[in-house]
């Protein structure tokens, strides 16, 4: 994603079989995606954000997701009153639809059809597609301050893009193995980290996991590396709670370097529970 990306979304969402998929397949196209399964903090983060549409299940087990349409509704804050709302229906069911309707919905999806990639077509003919802002140039001193991981098998890469990276001032650390990586992440806590997927032992996308399942480490960004791209690498990485998926031929050093800038240079976006 080569920007700043302008619109958000915000998504009310207690099934994880819908909310993972539809917040990869959201990130893939270049929206901003903010998760949360309560009904309080949901509306708390409206009125943070003004996000450009919000996404809503209706038939959540033991939340009241009309309700939470009618609250919105209800603020008094007249752009938030008004962002479009896109409702969830578990089969969908007319009744639902047509109360969905009444309070003023844009559009709705079927929960046992789901196919995120509909879906964001859908969102598309309401918002149409993601504009990214210039990137705001990371001054030498934010980069003096940036501590970075390379978690990559390859001593050959490895020194090569740490060299690389030193040079721009950034605080570069290495790791030869996905467990390094791991542990070298908790003592740091570095503000990116540089992951290849294949690595002996552990892969990457496990790291992934247990980066994210640590709270210490909610704030630092992970750029997946891979020689290949497909698709379901792409999508697994984005669930899992990358922020980006570099393809290794894809880029020269110069372009990486390039891209940790940009990831640095904007807030980490995480779930919200």
């Amino acid at each position: 994603m080569p920007g700043i990306y302008t619109k958000k979304i915000l998504i009310l969402e207690t099934d994880e079989s819908i909310s993972r998929p539809l917040v990869a397949q959201l990130a893939l196209v270049g929206y901003e995606p903010r998760l949360t399964s309560d009904i309080a903090l949901f509306l708390s983060e409206a009125l943070r954000l003004h996000p450009d549409m919000v996404i809503i299940d209706v038939g959540m087990e033991g939340l009241d997701g009309f309700a939470a349409i009618e609250a919105l509704k209800a603020q008094g804050d007249p752009a938030v009153a008004q962002i479009p709302v896109v409702i969830g229906s578990a089969l969908g069911d007319l009744v639902e639809i047509s109360r969905g309707l009444r309070l003023g919905i844009k559009d709705y999806f079927v929960k046992s059809t789901f196919d995120p990639a509909q879906l964001v077509e859908k969102i598309k003919k309401h918002l149409g597609d993601v504009q990214p802002l210039p990137i705001s140039p990371v001054s030498g001193a934010e980069l003096a301050m940036t501590k970075l991981l390379i978690v990559e098998d390859d001593k050959f890469l490895r020194d090569l893009a740490a060299q690389k990276l030193s040079k721009e001032h950034l605080q570069v650390i290495t790791a030869v193995d996905g467990e390094q990586g791991i542990a070298l992440a908790e003592k740091e806590i570095p503000n990116i980290i540089l992951l290849d997927i294949l690595l002996p032992g552990i892969d990457g996308f496990e790291v992934l996991r247990r980066v994210r399942a640590n709270p210490a480490l909610e704030a630092t960004h992970v750029a997946m590396l891979s020689n290949f791209g497909q698709r379901e690498d792409i999508e697994r990485a984005l669930k899992g709670g990358a922020d980006e998926f570099l393809i290794k031929a894809n880029y020269t050093l110069d372009e990486v370097v390039d891209e940790v800038k940009k990831i640095i240079s904007k807030p980490r976006v995480s779930k919200t529970t």
